[in-house]
């Protein structure tokens, strides 16, 4: 089925109406049961969905494609991708993740490596876990499993995030030498369009949220703005534009948080024409000003060092 003929839409706010979680707070979600997603059809995720595969077998079409997962391998699909055709043997079992994109914006600092991951992600879904990394992530589990018992304890949800946090550093850590493999990184045996992209989101990085414009990319890249919005949709599910306004807004957001930087020379340091033009901007993507933003962090920042 071609992907524009999606029209189910699925995230963690579809999810906490129809299952019975384990664990959810609007970011994260837990799950042992894959039977527990109202997944019927064809849909498109709207989070970040890790599963890893306890016993049996599962069979699901990503983005057309089709992939197999069998026991100890782990499936990781970043947002926007399409899934379709997805089957379970009678004895399957999991162990399921959920994040949302914004909460995994927010956990993640600016960083080239991580966004080449999503993007690899797109096009290799599923690993198999080693003898290590299983064993990470069962005593991940087991620490998660403890918390959960306990959910009374001050700054829970700060800790779950912050236990996420580890859960995928320590993914990321394991799934960097795949990317840097000789088959993966030469682009002789990459497609064009996928290295196309690849090149973009490393100039993007490189831009430090500083140039705004598809053509800008499109021009450094000798390609035309359509063409490269054209690979890049059909490569992540996103638009160059897409790319380009995430990239700035987390840099936006990492400034507000952790700098001294007045909003005006976040402004100027991004090269906005004025403040009016960065508040809108802002505004459209986080729902408030860049003032109130900073403000709502700080009080947030400041009721946890009260309470600890």
């Amino acid at each position: 089925m071609n992907s524009s003929q999606f029209s189910t839409r699925i995230g963690l706010e579809d999810l906490s109406h129809y299952t019975e979680a384990d664990y959810i707070d609007g970011d994260i979600i837990i799950l042992d049961d894959l039977r527990e997603l109202p997944i019927e059809g064809s849909f498109q995720t709207e989070m970040t969905f890790i599963l890893i595969c306890v016993e049996g077998r599962m069979q699901v079409d990503i983005n057309g494609k089709t992939y197999k997962v069998n026991v100890h391998d782990m499936l990781v699909c970043p947002p926007n991708v399409f899934l379709d055709n997805y089957m379970i043997s009678p004895n399957f079992n999991s162990k399921i993740i959920g994040l949302s994109y914004s909460a995994l914006q927010r956990m993640l600092n600016v960083n080239k490596d991580i966004w080449n991951m999503m993007l690899h992600l797109v096009k290799n879904p599923v690993f198999h876990l080693d003898d290590y990394l299983l064993e990470l992530m069962e005593n991940y589990y087991t620490l998660l499993s403890f918390k959960l018992k306990h959910a009374d304890d001050m700054y829970r949800k700060e800790v779950m995030h912050a236990l996420f946090q580890a859960i995928f550093y320590d993914f990321c850590a394991i799934l960097m030498p795949f990317m840097t493999n000789k088959n993966y990184t030469d682009s002789g045996n990459m497609k064009q369009g996928d290295l196309i992209v690849k090149k973009f989101i490393f100039l993007l990085s490189e831009s430090q949220g500083k140039e705004r414009s598809v053509s800008y990319f499109a021009d450094k890249l000798c390609i035309t703005p359509k063409y490269l919005s054209t690979v890049c949709k059909a490569s992540s599910g996103k638009t160059a534009l897409d790319w380009i306004h995430e990239y700035t807004i987390e840099v936006i957001t990492q400034q507000l948080k952790y700098t001294d930087k007045t909003i005006k020379e976040i402004c100027d340091d991004l090269n906005f024409p004025n403040l009016s033009f960065f508040g809108k901007f802002v505004k459209n993507h986080l729902g408030v000003s860049p003032k109130e933003y900073r403000k709502r962090f700080a009080n947030t920042d400041a009721k946890g060092k009260e309470q600890s």
